[in-house]
């Protein structure tokens, strides 16, 4: 299969990059026939676009690839690594990563020449019921 790239697209340093990024889910995941995906992947890339305006700075970029998965790419100047936050039952923020690696086949981050890109896959095999749940154990998490 031939690699299909949507992107990259500059997002602006603000909590409208969220609404950018769900967007461009919303307008490239249909081009490839992935539809199911979507409400998936708005969700994820909502997480990792708002960590990115929280925590790091700019420029903050946007990609979709799809190899045979697809895989979202968001980019940022920082080169602070993303730490999953331990998190009561209390606190209103902290609970993306464990969100991103609960639904994603696969997660991860890259250093690049000017910060680093946190990814996630969603697999286009199957597409899960919504009460099929894969045990965190069986995911993967890396860093290239």
């Amino acid at each position: 299969m031939e690699p299909f790239v949507g992107g990259p697209w500059a997002l602006p340093w603000s909590p409208t990059a969220c609404a950018l990024a769900r967007a461009a889910i919303r307008e490239v995941l249909p081009q490839w026939d992935l539809c199911d995906l979507v409400p998936t992947a708005e969700l994820l890339v909502s997480e990792l676009v708002c960590n990115a305006v929280r925590h790091a700075c700019g420029p903050l970029r946007l990609t979709l690839e799809r190899v045979p998965s697809v895989r979202c790419l968001v980019s940022d100047g920082s080169c602070e690594p993303p730490r999953r936050s331990d998190v009561s039952w209390e606190d209103e923020h902290g609970r993306g990563l464990a969100l991103v690696g609960a639904l994603a086949a696969r997660w991860g981050f890259e250093y690049g020449p000017v910060g680093k890109t946190v990814w996630f896959e969603l697999s286009t095999d199957t597409v899960m019921d919504s009460d099929e749940v894969v045990p965190e154990g069986d995911r993967e998490y890396e860093t290239e």
